[in-house]
């Protein structure tokens, strides 16, 4: 049995450094980059570091560490070599742009494996300094079973769910949410201002979801409100200091660059703006948060914007 993890950004590592250090079986970790392989060879004894794709060729449990927006691509490269009876394992929040499909459903499209998702309130540098953490697993039932395992014990918390929809949803919509909230605090407007945005921003996250299927309570869970409360207040959310950053005068292209630290959600603003032009569903948050990262808006017009909006009932 060997668990491999797919990706050397910091929440991969940090699943590396909790599941080796616990020796809950051969843990792999598969990167690019032969230097930074070779340093986390030292920092990681007990876990092979590799470059080589070979070294999937045993794994029955894959954890993919992928960014969202280079998954499909990644993918692509190691169709044939991941077993197909391997349980593959989201752990990227976000929706691609362009086909606007979660990564679940590029990862079973490209593996031809089956394909679940672990989500909840993670950030990676709390997970590798051994923090407790709670998490839930969605997906096909060998998939929970696998990540229950191998993964639940220690300071982490499995739980389970069938709305792989719901959890994949959620995970990435509350990155857009997070952005809004660092904007509140770039602006100084408090805390009345902004527990009011994270409060609409969740509705925006359930009404899409409900568009496409997935179960409110979910939203209202781990994957949820779970999520959203770390990524929208922890100083360690990078989605949150983009938009602190945005707020205090930063040019959004600049932030955005490549080889910058990725904040999934400014590119899952995009792609949840037109699904949900596909679904005829209104999320004015997110709608708000693209004009200022893609067009130019000021954060100032953009909040402008929310509060001239007219009155409606809470649960519409």
């Amino acid at each position: 049995m060997r668990t491999v993890i797919i990706g050397t950004g910091a929440w991969g590592v940090a699943f590396a450094r909790i599941l080796a250090g616990d020796a809950r079986g051969p843990v792999v970790l598969l990167g690019r980059d032969p230097g930074k392989c070779a340093v986390l060879s030292k920092e990681l004894p007990n876990a092979l570091i590799t470059t080589d794709p070979a070294a999937l060729a045993m794994a029955d449990l894959v954890l993919w560490a992928v960014p969202c927006q280079f998954t499909r691509a990644v993918a692509r490269s190691l169709a044939g070599v991941i077993p197909t009876g391997a349980a593959v394992v989201s752990l990227a929040k976000g929706l691609e742009r362009g086909s606007l499909e979660r990564p679940s459903v590029m990862l079973a499209s490209e593996l031809g494996c089956p394909v679940g998702a672990l989500s909840g309130p993670s950030l990676a540098a709390e997970v590798a300094a051994g923090s407790p953490v709670a998490l839930v697993c969605a997906g096909p039932p060998q998939v929970r079973q696998a990540v229950v395992e191998r993964v639940h014990g220690g300071r982490i918390r499995i739980y389970s769910s069938t709305d792989l929809v719901g959890v994949e949803l959620a995970g990435a919509l509350k990155n857009i949410v997070a952005i809004a909230a660092g904007m509140c605090d770039g602006l100084g407007l408090g805390d009345n201002a902004k527990a009011a945005l994270v409060t609409r921003g969740l509705a925006e996250m359930r009404r899409l979801g409900r568009a496409l299927g997935a179960d409110d309570a979910t939203f209202a869970g781990l994957a949820g409100m779970g999520d959203l409360v770390a990524t929208c207040w922890s100083r360690l959310s990078r989605n949150r200091a983009l938009g602190e950053a945005v707020a205090r005068g930063s040019r959004p292209v600049d932030l955005l660059s490549p080889g910058g630290t990725i904040a999934e959600g400014a590119w899952t603003a995009a792609a949840a703006l037109a699904l949900a032009e596909r679904q005829a569903a209104e999320l004015p948050i997110a709608s708000q948060v693209e004009s200022v990262l893609w067009h130019d808006r000021p954060v100032p017009s953009a909040l402008d914007a929310l509060l001239a909006r007219a009155p409606k009932d809470e649960n519409a």
